[in-house]
């Protein structure tokens, strides 16, 4: 497992960045390595396409639209909320490790979005039923 998340500061411990597509770092974790790169990428969809470069298949949010949400779907991304509280990346890395973090999916992604719109300025549908 491959797993990215997007933190706040480039540093090992940093606090989990809540808005994913607009993240200036990101953690790249695999094998119990920590690496964080800079984002440079402009929104959602295209960090799904850079991290999906750097062969991601786990994405650990606490924010996330409805279009890289989609996009992360569709590619066979796996997706777990670190919660809306300010967390840091060692203690989301551990609850991950003990199953204590939501999978997300369609059933559960609408509260996500939805707090998302009421940070965010633009506007997404967010009906995952169809």
């Amino acid at each position: 497992m491959k797993l990215a998340i997007p933190v706040k500061m480039n540093k090992e411990n940093s606090a989990v960045a809540p808005l994913f597509g607009k993240a200036k770092w990101f953690a790249i974790v695999k094998d119990g390595k920590i690496d964080i790169v800079p984002n440079n990428q402009s929104g959602g969809q295209a960090v799904i396409e850079w991290l999906l470069k750097m062969n991601v298949n786990t994405l650990l949010i606490q924010e996330m639209g409805v279009s890289p949400y989609t996009k992360a779907k569709e590619l066979g991304l796996m997706l777990y909320h670190t919660g809306f509280k300010r967390i840091l990346l060692s203690e989301v890395l551990e609850k991950l490790k003990n199953g204590e973090l939501e999978i997300l999916d369609d059933t559960n992604m609408d509260k996500i979005i939805k707090h998302h719109e009421k940070r965010h300025t633009h506007k997404h549908g967010s009906d995952f039923s169809s």
